[in-house]
């Protein structure tokens, strides 16, 4: 039977769009081991083009396929003027790409996706990219084994092949270093903070909760200043920042979220790590806020043990002078006193030497590979 191809149209079928993922891995036990369920609600904002931020410079499009009068598969197409603005190209991306194992319907998503993006006027597409790289990206290659931390991705390995033999080439790779604190060397950590803390005339403090806006503003500064010459990065509008950070802030503990001042108590760099609570999602099928949802997530968080550090953030004029390590060491310091020892580093360019380097000096494993491809269209 041919393969249908379906542009979804309004929320209920963006709704069944979302939950098409539960078909693909609720039905192979070991995917189902360690798959952590989207939160609906959550995704529900995310593809909501006229409340996300996102789409004040972007605009999307969502597809389902449809085979024997079942839905087989999902993609997104986006286009990112904002992305062509800076980096001055005309690339278009894809995302929340679910799929059975049928290259003809990966076929058919892959089309429907390029053509969409054609008619913008692009001439290549990047995925997986959900919806932006500020957002959920990369296809998991490497350590399925494990269950992805808050805010990364799980996929069935097939889906590589799906992708590649649909035209697709290695655009970057991407790593998820995993830290296991009770290996770190905690007291060299320490005096090496303390040496270029004194050395630069550095100060370290906790995120001010209490003052949340500006504090926002400060790491939304820095963050564009740090990564501003990073592959693929989009410096994100204070608009998008406040949307991304009030979302996480019932989840913040301040003594995960650094500044480092210089003499004049501005702040030259930052870190934000969040509690992995993928730990209790994976519990509350993708419903934590429901009665039944809530008291399993509230049960299970209890035994959170891991935290992700998302994103570290230097001002280029103090960039090579440890300050890295500065925060890693706190960050360290204060999971291992309170439970939490393990950290995951996420996610780091391959090609990032640096960066890996400072993973490795931490005693840092590469235990997670994920991959955007791309193709010309």
């Amino acid at each position: 039977m041919a393969i249908e191809i379906r542009e979804v149209q309004n929320r209920k079928e963006r709704k069944e769009f979302i939950k098409f993922a539960w078909q693909i891995y609720r039905k192979d036990p070991e995917l189902n081991k360690h798959w952590v369920p989207p939160v609906i609600d959550d995704y529900m904002k995310t593809l909501d083009t006229e409340k996300f931020p996102l789409y004040e410079h972007a605009d999307l499009a969502m597809f389902t396929a449809w085979k024997d009068g079942a839905m087989a598969g999902t993609i997104a197409a986006i286009e990112n003027r904002r992305h062509n603005e800076v980096h001055n190209d005309k690339v278009g991306f894809w995302g929340f790409f679910e799929c059975v194992n049928d290259q003809n319907v990966a076929n058919a998503l892959f089309a429907a996706a390029s053509g969409w993006l054609r008619k913008k006027g692009l001439d290549a597409m990047r995925g997986p990219v959900s919806p932006s790289m500020n957002d959920q990206c990369g296809m998991l290659t490497k350590g399925y084994d494990s269950s992805p931390v808050f805010l990364m991705l799980y996929n069935p390995p097939y889906y590589n092949d799906l992708v590649k033999n649909s035209g697709h080439h290695i655009g970057q790779e991407l790593l998820a270093w995993y830290i296991d604190q009770k290996i770190i060397d905690i007291e060299r950590l320490r005096r090496i903070a303390d040496y270029i803390m004194k050395k630069e005339g550095l100060s370290i403090r906790i995120m001010n909760m209490k003052d949340f806006d500006n504090e926002i503003e400060r790491i939304r500064e820095i963050y564009n200043k740090a990564w501003e010459k990073n592959w693929g990065f989009v410096p994100m509008t204070r608009k998008e920042f406040d949307f991304l950070a009030k979302g996480l802030k019932p989840l913040a503990n301040p003594h995960y979220i650094y500044f480092v001042e210089d003499r004049n108590k501005r702040p030259v760099g930052f870190s934000l790590s969040l509690p992995d609570i993928n730990q209790a999602l994976k519990h509350v099928n993708g419903n934590p806020f429901s009665p039944v949802g809530l008291i399993k997530y509230l049960w299970y968080s209890r035994n959170i043990s891991m935290v992700r550090t998302i994103t570290m953030g230097v001002i280029p004029e103090y960039r090579n002078k440890g300050i890295d390590s500065i925060l890693n060491a706190h960050i360290a310091d204060y999971g291992g006193k309170h439970g939490l020892f393990a950290s995951e580093m996420s996610w780091v360019l391959k090609a990032n030497e640096a960066m890996s380097k400072l993973a490795k000096v931490i005693g840092g494993v590469p235990y997670k590979e994920y991959v955007i491809y791309e193709k010309a269209i």
